[in-house]
């Protein structure tokens, strides 16, 4: 027993832990096998493999999230804009389908012109022949791939049908969205 204690003793000095190794009766083995080892190591791998990829999901979803935000509040505020000066308007007069010029009554009377065109995916706004200060509706990395102007016409009213598609691209990433809006004329109801 003296001998059993003291060796132990000396080896905790050391700061190792005794193992018994049953194959050899009678002796102590210090330290660890090499199958806990690999045990430990394949324990760990298999959580920091988890960590990894839940956190690389975890980045996806945002970038993912961030790139339909953009998309929405450009497609929304541009859409917007346009739809308060249609029915700002008195009238509308198509140069084609992705050109608009709406003709209304500005300050003090006199005749306001309002256009909206795609250029090179860009919307462009121009009041009276002039690009306004904001030039481009949209947001940064998003283009306009698509843009018609329906004139649609009744007995009763006049209106103006927008059909609108916008792209994001940056990198690898690429999303389309369709924004879709109908706006009657101030003079068409």
């Amino acid at each position: 027993m003296s001998f059993f204690t003291n060796r132990m003793n000396i080896k905790n000095k050391n700061g190792y832990t005794p193992t018994p190794n049953f194959r050899k009766k009678g002796n102590l083995v210090w330290g660890y096998s090499i199958i806990e080892i690999i045990v430990y190591l394949a324990i760990f791998t298999a959580l920091s493999i988890l960590v990894i990829n839940s956190f690389i999901l975890i980045l996806s979803s945002f970038n993912t999230t961030n790139i339909n935000r953009k998309l929405l509040e450009s497609g929304v505020v541009s859409m917007e804009r346009m739809s308060r000066e249609i029915r700002k308007a008195q009238g509308a007069i198509l140069n084609g389908p992705s050109d608009v010029l709406l003709i209304g009554v500005g300050g003090f009377g006199n005749p306001s012109r309002t256009r909206f065109v795609n250029e090179n995916g860009e919307l462009n706004l121009y009041k009276n022949n002039n690009l306004e200060k904001e030039g481009n509706l949209l947001g940064q990395n998003i283009s306009l791939t698509s843009l018609v102007f329906r004139y649609i016409t009744t007995v009763e009213s006049k209106a103006i049908k927008i059909e609108m598609t916008l792209q994001y691209s940056l990198g690898n990433n690429n999303k389309s969205e369709n924004f879709y809006n109908t706006i009657v004329l101030r003079g068409g109801y």
